[in-house]
């Protein structure tokens, strides 16, 4: 879910996420959760941040594309970084590869396995 700004109207809110903002809370279905600290301000808008962290969803920016998206809700388990950890792999010519030689570069890495 992609947003240009950080403060959006209810229902640019509900347009991306689904969530509707009522006196319940934010409601999707059957389900409201509360949303104490989340209040519609006085120019109409929602700041998606708090949203964020009330719904415990990831939110990353894009400084470049001044862009944010906003992840699923992870009930609390978010890493708090997507910087990968020092890794050495084994290369293909018997050497190792250091992955942090990368760093500062956009990698897709990719594993598969047969089971």
């Amino acid at each position: 879910m992609l947003f240009e700004r950080l403060d959006v109207t209810p229902a640019e809110l509900h347009r991306v996420t689904g969530w509707e903002i009522t006196s319940q809370g934010a409601c999707r279905g059957d389900r409201c959760v509360p949303l104490p600290g989340v209040e519609v301000g006085a120019d109409g808008r929602v700041d998606v941040r708090a949203f964020a962290e009330r719904m415990q969803m990831p939110i990353a920016a894009d400084d470049d594309s001044g862009v944010w998206a906003l992840g699923p809700p992870s009930g609390g388990r978010v890493l708090d970084s997507a910087e990968m950890p020092d890794v050495v792999l084994p290369a293909f010519d018997g050497g190792r590869f250091d992955v942090t030689s990368l760093r500062g570069r956009k990698v897709l890495l990719l594993a598969w396995a047969s089971w």
